[in-house]
């Protein structure tokens, strides 16, 4: 179920519990806000994040028109995320919570 609220210029989409799997890495959606450009044109402001090996990225918000440039965006994220976890340089990158 999800909930919709409802403002003058946008509507945000609160998505509960998707999450899916691209490239061995376990992607969460958080939220999508769907907003326009000034042509009118929808647009959408995805927040996730990622685990891979038992690792937590930060959050990401990508603005993006279609599932296409979506799953384009992320598979880039994806492998920056992944360089970052084999590389060693996780634990830099992380914050504490």
């Amino acid at each position: 179920m999800s909930t919709n609220i409802i403002t003058a210029t946008t509507t945000r989409i609160v998505v509960p519990g998707v999450k899916f799997e691209i490239d061995g890495c376990e992607v969460y959606i958080v939220n999508v806000i769907k907003t326009s450009n000034l042509k009118g044109e929808p647009r959408f402001l995805v927040s996730v994040f990622l685990v891979y090996n038992n690792k937590v990225s930060r959050q990401y918000c990508f603005d993006v028109s279609s599932m296409e440039e979506f799953i384009r965006v992320l598979k880039y994220e994806i492998a920056l995320f992944k360089l970052l976890v084999y590389s060693g340089a996780y634990d830099v990158y992380s914050k504490s919570w």
